[in-house]
């Protein structure tokens, strides 16, 4: 088995290691988690103590469990594996997948950490701050699996290319609004209130997330945060310029390597993005920057 970080090519993002012919991206990572998770619950069963302690319980984090806040995605807790479940895993990965493709994974990894984080934070409140009556699920339940962060990547990817034509060749924006039309009106007609809000708030906090990470850049109606974060190469130029003054000799430096246009074409989105930020792509810059990623790496 082979380890070693991947970089095909200048500025590329693609995963944080290898196993063997696998790159390990942050989708990945906490896919595999999760399909971990399913394992460990198959052998301890329903109710066990470490599934328990995954999934996130508003009575819980209150007295202290906090870090299920971050772990209810991968929790499992009583038996609710089945072939639906693997679809939203394996529907989480593409999506996931191909929003990495334009946040890269350190930006990938935040995102994810604070929906989910922000998800668990909204339904704690909702339980234990307010008396929302929830229809015919009486009280309050957990949060757990991949499933409502499933559903929020792909509301994302939807408002990212609201065009794109999916199945039937259907438009995604139609797809995204009957999805959101199917939640609200099931919640409606089951009264179930306290599930209701807490999923519009959901949405709302996802797609301020999004924005504030350089994703929906057209959607001006939804409020923008700032998101700044110290640049490494000007720390490491900082660094640099403290240290010895090194003496320009009379030698050649040697040639550098050609540059293929793939590469070049590449390179120039990056610096775009780096110069200008990922809202000054356009939608097909957007589309040419996964292409060229995806040959680059490959090739």
């Amino acid at each position: 088995m082979r380890w070693g970080m991947s970089r095909p090519g200048r500025g590329s993002d693609d995963g944080w290691f290898r196993l063997g012919s696998i790159e390990v991206t942050t989708t990945v990572l906490v896919v595999v988690i999760a399909v971990l998770s399913v394992v460990e619950w198959a052998f301890e069963g329903n109710y066990g103590p470490v599934q328990s302690h995954l999934a996130l319980t508003p009575d819980s984090v209150v007295h202290g469990q906090v870090w299920q806040l971050v772990t209810w995605p991968i929790a499992y807790p009583f038996g609710l594996v089945s072939i639906f479940g693997a679809i939203a895993i394996a529907l989480f990965w593409y999506f996931g997948s191909e929003i990495e493709g334009l946040l890269g994974k350190r930006r990938m990894a935040w995102f994810l950490g604070l929906v989910a984080a922000g998800l668990g934070l909204i339904w704690v409140a909702l339980v234990e701050l307010t008396s929302i009556s929830n229809g015919l699920l009486q009280g309050a339940g957990q949060l757990e699996t991949l499933n409502v962060l499933e559903l929020m990547m792909i509301l994302v990817f939807i408002a990212e290319y609201p065009n794109r034509r999916f199945f039937f060749n259907i438009p995604g924006w139609v797809i995204g609004v009957v999805i959101v039309a199917v939640y609200v009106l099931g919640y409606v007609g089951n009264r179930q209130w306290l599930y209701l809000i807490d999923f519009l708030l959901g949405l709302l906090l996802t797609a301020m997330i999004a924005r504030a990470l350089g994703l929906m850049s057209e959607w001006s109606q939804v409020p923008r945060v700032s998101w700044h974060r110290r640049s490494r190469r000007s720390k490491r130029q900082r660094q640099g310029s403290a240290g010895p003054t090194v003496v320009q000799g009379p030698w050649q430096p040697p040639e550098p390597p050609p540059v293929s246009g793939d590469q070049a074409e590449f390179d120039a989105l990056l610096d775009k993005i780096s110069a200008t930020g990922m809202d000054s792509l356009s939608d097909r810059e957007r589309e040419q920057l996964l292409v060229l990623r995806e040959r680059l790496r490959r090739g």
